[in-house]
């Protein structure tokens, strides 16, 4: 059972890659990345247990098992994800809190810069890895320049603007979230000029597509509850529901 198990995880793994490959957005990007390190710490558990069995079943397996060493020790890997950030005509300020980073080495906090995107790891606290990544940076920085000061609690990042721009975003993918948004409302307004019923049904439908559970929850309400006054004012018996 544990062959099978591998041989479904493989292929799982393998197809989450792929996907991984082709992915463009970075919230995309980070989902997949830690559905891929899931995968992989759940393949390497079958692996541990066909081996054990396998050892077992040959009459290999000791008494005891070996004790662990420091190097054995398994460090589980947590990707950030909350950041505040501020700038100044030199610099975007990025605040990305870790309690107790404070305690570790200044060589495990480390920051790589590139000229759209930095990547901030935190070694070994409390057996933990922290990874911080942001690509598609809105505009150019200059890796030379940019650096990183642990505070309590707290790395704060600075990023070297090449130009002193203002930033309305972090990132190019943010930009264009916003763009689509303003386009979309520009082109519901629209519509709902020249169609009222018509406007207000898209609006409701990308409310739909973006909400919550309880926002969808709470449109469908309103759905069935007009089409049922509907039905009423036509003449038609109402259709029943539990």
């Amino acid at each position: 059972m544990s062959q099978q198990a591998i041989e479904n995880l493989t292929l799982d793994l393998e197809e989450l890659k792929q996907l991984a490959d082709g992915a463009k957005r970075s919230r995309v990007q980070q989902m997949l990345s830690i559905d891929i390190r899931k995968l992989e710490t759940d393949l390497q558990h079958q692996k541990d247990l066909l081996a054990a069995k396998e050892k077992e079943s040959s009459g290999e397996a000791s008494s005891k098992p070996p004790a662990p060493v420091p190097g054995d020790v398994k460090r589980y890997r947590i990707e950030l994800k909350e950041y505040a950030w501020d700038q100044s005509d030199k610099f975007i300020k990025i605040f990305v809190t870790v309690n107790e980073v404070q305690q570790v080495p200044e060589e495990s906090v480390n920051v790589e810069f590139t000229a759209s995107s930095f990547n901030l790891l935190v070694s070994n606290l409390n057996n933990k890895d922290y990874v911080f990544t942001v690509n598609h940076l809105l505009h150019e920085i200059d890796p030379a320049k940019s650096y990183r000061r642990v505070k309590s609690d707290m790395v704060a990042i600075y990023l070297a603007k090449v130009k002193p721009t203002k930033w309305g975003h972090m990132t190019l993918t943010a930009k264009r979230l916003q763009d689509m948004k303003d386009e979309r409302m520009s082109k519901s307004s629209k519509d709902t000029e020249a169609d009222p019923s018509g406007g207000l049904m898209k609006i409701m439908q990308q409310l739909y597509d973006s909400g919550d559970s309880e926002t969808k929850r709470m449109i469908n309400k309103a759905w069935h509850e007009s089409q049922n006054k509907k039905s009423e004012l036509q003449g038609a018996p109402a259709p029943f529901t539990e």
